[in-house]
């Protein structure tokens, strides 16, 4: 079987397995489901150290085929109970599936030592940025890696994930590279993907 599009549900913890569970009823044959964590905006939770926030981030892959039945399971079980604020729900092109309308999103990806997505999450709001997420991850190593009794030392990662308007995408990307911690070469990757459907989750 041919999946030639990703699906993307970014929703609070605890409900990925629900809508993973729906996806599958809707004819997907599986997903990956990742933790990462956001932020509330609000300057007095912040100041409270009360802002941060575990999210779930699922990703399925489906047929062009099955693309509209599962993005409507998942948009519908997100949208099952009425609350608001249930997150965003975005689809991409998986190889060299053609690209459906702009939609007016992109997707800013950036890849870094871990200890900066704060940094970069704050210059992004400061530039526009509506939210984003935070995933852990580690570097997958080389050959000339440190080493430590033998075993190779392996950088630790974050990955910030922004959701932008295209016509604002721009500005937070130069706000971001303009940080001054990351100046050193080598900290990092920052790039963006076209998003194909976008949907808020929630009511």
């Amino acid at each position: 079987m041919n999946y030639e599009w990703e699906l993307h549900a970014v929703v609070p913890h605890g409900r990925g397995e629900r809508l993973a569970a729906a996806a599958r009823k809707a004819g997907a044959r599986g997903g990956t489901i990742l933790v990462g964590r956001g932020e509330h905006s609000s300057p007095v939770l912040r100041f409270l150290e009360l802002a941060e926030y575990e999210k779930d981030m699922l990703v399925v892959l489906v047929s062009a085929a099955d693309l509209d039945r599962v993005w409507d399971a998942l948009k519908a079980e997100a949208d099952g109970d009425g609350k608001k604020s249930k997150g965003i729900l975005y689809a991409q092109p998986s190889g060299r599936t053609q690209m459906e309308a702009d939609n007016g999103h992109e997707l800013i990806t950036v890849i870094v030592n871990r200890g900066y997505a704060e940094d970069i999450m704050d210059r992004a709001r400061k530039a526009g940025a509506k939210g984003g997420t935070i995933l852990h991850a580690r570097g997958t190593g080389k050959p000339e890696d440190e080493k430590f009794f033998g075993v190779a030392i392996v950088p630790e990662k974050e990955e910030v994930l922004i959701l932008a308007d295209t016509d604002n995408s721009a500005a937070i990307q130069e706000a971001i590279l303009a940080l001054p911690c990351l100046t050193t070469p080598g900290i990092g990757i920052m790039y963006t993907t076209r998003v194909s459907r976008f949907a808020q989750l929630g009511r």
